[in-house]
């Protein structure tokens, strides 16, 4: 029963105007796979490695991993470039897919205070599905034109674009992801992978006793979807440690925790307690990244954004 539910609701996904790319609740630490114009904005070489499992105990629940790496060069005065890459693999009962792609930013200086970062990156994205995991009658698998003349696997182009104006102590953030509202005419009548836009804004608030504040939002649009926002609430101590809680529209509540293991290695937690109806059969997601920088002596490329980085 669970995985005829699932089975459902993932399909119906795909073929409405909903949320049909990965969405992290650490979506601050990983900026970088939301906007492609953040690539190069850390002063080191950023890898970031995650892992997302969402409504476990639920069989066929989405599953997220993804890898990316980004750094910068060719700085003149306060202008460089940012370049990067990034691959990431998503997994919904019957339904798939991995994308590739790469980024390139430019970053200029706009003000004594702000940054600029205009940014694109381009790949391809492999969606795969398996009609055997399917459990339908074969009179409704027949009849259902989400199957008519289905195909298992088909590549598409994925184009991703976004700007990024940041200083020492915030930034704000636009993206539009799939900018080329690719459509799948295999699956459906009318099926695309639609664009996803989102609005990011975040700041870091010094505190007394070495404690900083850090609040930030993520307001999404998806097709004709309703607005949704994500919010996070973090309280920083020293850059070492990280404590906070987030809230996701018409989703649930999150517990949030990052800690410094090393000089250049990060950790990052987050539980999801779903509020919504998921929570009948599993209300618990997790999802864990691994940061990892690599500094050259005296390198300091970029601006440092307490906010962000």
């Amino acid at each position: 029963m669970r995985k005829l539910i699932t089975i459902a609701f993932v399909l119906a996904g795909l073929s409405a105007d909903a949320q049909q790319l990965t969405q992290y609740s650490h979506y601050v630490l990983n900026y970088f796979a939301i906007n492609p114009a953040v690539a190069g904005s850390s002063p080191c070489l950023d890898m970031k490695l995650g892992y997302r499992r969402q409504w476990a105990g639920i069989e066929g629940s989405p599953s997220s991993a993804f890898a990316n790496l980004h750094g910068n060069f060719g700085k003149k005065k306060h202008n460089f470039h940012g370049i990067g890459g990034q691959v990431e693999s998503d997994d919904a009962g019957p339904l798939s897919y991995t994308s590739m792609a790469i980024a390139y930013a430019y970053h200029l200086k706009v003000s004594r205070k702000y940054m600029l970062s205009l940014g694109v990156s381009a790949g391809f994205m492999q969606y795969r599905i398996d009609a055997a995991g399917l459990v339908l009658p074969d009179v409704q698998f027949g009849n259902d034109p989400a199957f008519t003349g289905v195909s298992s696997d088909f590549v598409l182009p994925i184009v991703n674009t976004g700007l990024w104006l940041y200083s020492e102590d915030r930034f704000y953030g636009f993206a539009i992801r799939n900018v080329s509202n690719n459509q799948v005419e295999d699956i459906g009548l009318a099926t695309r992978i639609v664009p996803h836009f989102s609005f990011t804004h975040g700041r870091a608030i010094e505190m007394n006793d070495g404690f900083m504040f850090k609040p930030s939002a993520q307001l999404k649009y998806v097709g004709s979807s309703r607005l949704s926002i994500d919010a996070n609430a973090m309280i920083d101590y020293k850059s070492k440690v990280e404590l906070g809680l987030g809230f996701r529209s018409e989703s649930g509540l999150v517990g949030l925790f990052r800690v410094d293991l090393f000089k250049y290695v990060t950790l990052a937690y987050a539980y999801d307690n779903s509020l919504s109806r998921m929570r009948l059969g599993g209300r618990h997601s997790h999802e864990i990244v691994l940061g990892i920088k690599a500094c050259a002596l005296g390198e300091s490329r970029a601006t440092h954004c307490a906010a962000y980085d």
